[in-house]
């Protein structure tokens, strides 16, 4: 008897699990007509955030900003959801088509019942990833580009000259550094090892 028992236990749960899983198949179908209207209207409203966040990387770039990595990442996703949430709602009048007896059941239900899916997870998917795009600040200033390194033509101990003009470079208050002497003096060859300088030495400028 013990076994019997246990074994009309295990199938009441069996039938139960199974009649919860046809419910929640059946509420895929159901609801498709309320999904695929609402899955219109997501993907808009993300076409929107793509759109607004596409212009403030643009003028961040025409401003030599450097975007951030995570923006170009939310961006790319964008696109492809974007792309998937367009296939779905091309495919939907077809779909609404199978539908009848009060739109919970279908003509073809695997396919509606799978179409009906992709479409509520396209809509979790979508509204997952617009929280996720509102950024503060979209770009950040672009280290300063390295200097070509220019060949020194003569040897000529110039390192004290060297510390001395650097002490004007980095001073904020100079605006305007004057350079003179004799032909010869090495003027031409201070500049090359100011040049070279700035390809080691860290520093903030943007020009």
């Amino acid at each position: 008897m013990g076994n019997c028992c246990s074994v009309q236990i295990g199938l009441e749960n069996f039938i139960l699990r199974g009649l919860d899983s046809i419910a929640g198949h059946a509420n895929y179908v159901c609801k498709l007509q309320q999904t695929l209207p609402t899955l219109s209207a997501a993907l808009q409203e993300l076409r929107a955030q793509r759109n607004d966040l596409l212009r403030q990387v643009d003028l961040a770039e025409q401003r030599l900003l450097k975007p951030f990595e995570q923006v170009q990442l939310w961006l790319s996703k964008a696109e492809t959801m974007i792309t998937e949430a367009e296939k779905l709602i091309a495919d939907g009048p077809q779909q609404m088509n199978n539908l009848c007896l009060g739109s919970c059941a279908s003509m073809n239900y695997l396919s509606s019942y799978k179409f009906g899916k992709k479409v509520a997870e396209m809509l979790q998917e979508i509204s997952d990833h617009k929280s996720k795009g509102v950024f503060e600040k979209v770009a950040e200033n672009q280290p300063a580009a390295s200097v070509v390194v220019r060949p020194v033509e003569q040897p000529v101990a110039l390192e004290s000259t060297i510390q001395k003009v650097w002490s004007c470079i980095v001073d904020k208050d100079v605006g305007i550094i004057g350079l003179h002497g004799l032909e010869g003096a090495g003027k031409t060859t201070l500049l090359t090892k100011l040049n070279n300088k700035f390809s080691t030495t860290p520093n903030d400028f943007e020009v």
